[in-house]
């Protein structure tokens, strides 16, 4: 695991100072050694966190006559079949790392190289005979990779902070960009805050050649079709051989491999298939919340019995309120935006968990394979919704009565996606579902910026991120649509930048074997009845965790790895919140309507509409701005 960064191209001012500026801002991704190639017109460099051939695996690594250079980010896990592979075919290795198999690749089938890749990664490569450049992001976008071109120059980092150091880059901020992150919640690729960088997509491969990029989607989830064939029965035995292998693939390490477990379904179940392939104990890693709270989110208990069942040392920590004293970090570990409030959490468990290994293995992932979200239920019932009730009787009268519903004293979603749900009820599955995972609809959004920042946002070009690939991925069912949609925005740009981020802030590496895209690839084959029905979501992980967990985990209601957010900001963050959210903070930005602001967060504190998600989002812009805006 690393970090990387570097520049192609003759239009840069090539120095050593330059690269090691952009080098050294990925310390934190790396601690353990650096390295640099630089040449006219190419400069790669890399911070590595020591994981696999701890003595050998120093980058950059080129091939036998030093013609094709990589740096590399990530971990490939078949990296030892492609090796044996590659030796039979003459192939000649100086290391034992993962990385080099890169290079060999490379001269083996060029660009295509990608396919026979089996992890996560990004990476830098350079033909020197050529002259060409090559960076690439893996296929479900579990790493990161960030790229600004400038007149024939090419800049690329694992993170916006290293394109930023080579100081050639505007730091002009981009609305529609802003606006994304208000809908979303997060800034979804190619979208960075700022309009000069750009974020390599998942499943993208850019080549760059005689000062121009050629940009490349070398792989997609076909969604087209499922396959019927397989019975239930069937399907168990595939998915419980897929899901196992994943794990197995996933343990290939030289130092020692830990575990989140949060109590649920998916992270309890990968903890399950660790424990027969380790020789010692799986340690464990849990959170728990302190203040005002909804003690019903607290899964410690859960998370102990698993623990116990398979013999694991169980590590729990209790997140305090104020995470003040955390937002610093998290906005330098993002360099912009992001406001998904798992990010309280988030740091904590990945800096515990350093504290006692140097890679922890995650369930996440299976909600978006396996439908595991409420919001796949609001899909479901949609689909045949409007023919069972009357536009009138819905206009005036379940909408209405939806829409008075209180706000749950213990906290929880269903209320708020019941809301949801009613104000999309007749529109069309694509608009509803945008529905489901927007903070705020467009006509929302106008009112929260000052008109002179509106007239520079498309609200619908924000809107058509969601509803273009639900409408063009040709899946057959409603529910698939919504589970591809979430495969290419929400988990690589949400759940997975967020793991990403914040455990390598901690140099920590977390792996995520529900996302190995076999499994994905699978999953994708699966009919959705199989996944969620009326009463029951994620249908067949269940029936494969109840033959490894206790009971209680399987019957457990899902509650997520979320902080209790909402009710913070009534209580121990109350007086942070009207702070930082008043006209002598946020109001300065100049990009906001200050009163709707203000009628927002009154709503909030009074209980008469929970809008949590609104002000985490307003409060993280202005940390972040306060920081680093224009």
């Amino acid at each position: 695991m690393c970090g990387i960064c570097g520049f192609f191209g003759e239009g840069i001012q090539a120095s050593a100072d330059a690269l090691e500026r952009m080098n050294q801002t990925l310390v934190r991704r790396g601690p353990d050694e650096d390295g640099i190639f630089l040449r006219a017109g190419v400069g790669l460099a890399m911070r590595r966190l020591s994981i696999i051939d701890l003595s050998g695996g120093r980058q950059p690594i080129h091939n036998e006559d030093s013609t094709v250079w990589v740096v590399f980010n990530g971990e490939i896990y078949n990296y030892r079949e492609l090796r044996a592979a590659l030796l039979a075919r003459g192939h000649r290795f100086e290391t034992h790392s993962d990385t080099e198999v890169i290079v060999h690749l490379y001269e083996e089938y060029g660009d295509e190289l990608v396919h026979h890749l089996r992890g996560m990664f990004a990476f830098a490569l350079w033909d020197t005979r050529r002259s060409r450049g090559l960076i690439a992001r893996d296929r479900l976008g579990i790493k990161p990779l960030f790229y600004a071109e400038l007149g024939g120059t090419l800049l690329f980092g694992s993170e916006i902070k290293a394109v930023l150091a080579s100081k050639l880059v505007s730091r002009e901020l981009d609305y529609q960009a802003i606006d994304a992150f208000f809908t979303f919640t997060y800034i979804p690729a190619p979208l960075t805050i700022y309009r000069r960088v750009r974020k390599l997509e998942p499943g993208q491969l850019l080549v760059w050649e005689s000062g121009r990029a050629e940009m490349r989607h070398y792989w997609d989830l076909d969604v087209s079709r499922v396959d019927e064939r397989p019975d239930e029965q069937g399907w168990l035995g595939l998915f419980d051989a897929a899901i196992e292998d994943a794990v197995s693939s996933h343990l290939v390490s030289d130092v020692p491999i830990g575990a989140f477990l949060s109590g649920g379904i998916d992270s309890s179940l990968v903890v399950a298939l660790m424990k027969p392939h380790l020789k010692d104990p799986v340690q464990t890693f849990t959170m728990g919340f302190g203040g005002a709270r909804n003690p019903l989110i607290d899964e410690r208990p859960l998370a102990a019995k698993v623990a116990a069942r398979y013999g694991c040392e169980f590590h729990d920590y209790s997140v305090q309120p104020d995470f003040r004293e955390i937002v610093g970090d998290i906005v330098h570990a993002f360099d912009e935006p992001f406001s998904d409030d798992s990010v309280v959490p988030s740091y904590y468990v990945s800096q515990f968990t350093r504290q006692h290994v140097k890679v922890a293995l995650s369930g996440l992932g299976g909600d978006e394979l396996f439908a595991g979200y409420q919001r796949y239920s609001g899909v479901l019932l949609g689909q045949y919704y409007s023919r069972w009730v009357p536009g009138p009787l819905h206009r005036h009268v379940v909408q209405p009565l939806l829409q008075h519903l209180p706000e749950p004293a213990h906290g929880g979603d269903r209320v708020d996606h019941a809301k949801r749900f009613a104000a999309g009820a007749l529109q069309s599955s694509a608009e509803r579902y945008l529905g489901f995972v927007s903070t705020l609809p467009a006509h929302e959004r106008r009112c929260l910026f000052r008109p002179d920042v509106s007239r520079q946002i498309d609200f619908a070009a924000t809107d058509r991120i969601v509803t273009e690939p639900y409408e063009r991925c040709g899946a057959p069912e409603d529910v698939t649509r919504a589970l591809y949609v979430d495969m290419k925005t929400y988990l690589p740009e949400d759940i997975l930048a967020l793991s990403d981020r914040l455990s390598m802030w901690h140099s920590l590496e977390v792996r995520v074997p529900l996302v190995d895209h076999r499994l994905v690839e699978l999953s994708a084959k699966l009919p959705a009845r199989y996944k969620i029905d009326w009463r029951h979501k994620k249908i067949l992980l269940r029936q494969i965790a109840a033959r490894r967990l206790p009971s209680e985990v399987i019957t457990h209601r899902k509650q997520g790895f979320e902080s209790p957010m909402g009710a913070w900001l009534r209580t121990d963050l109350a007086g942070y919140a009207r702070d930082i959210l008043g006209t002598g903070r946020l109001g300065k930005t100049g990009l906001f309507d200050m009163k709707y602001v203000s009628a927002r967060l009154e709503e909030h504190m009074s209980g008469r509409h929970k809008n949590n998600k609104l002000l985490f989002s307003l409060i993280m812009f202005q940390e972040w701005f306060e920081r680093h805006g224009v």
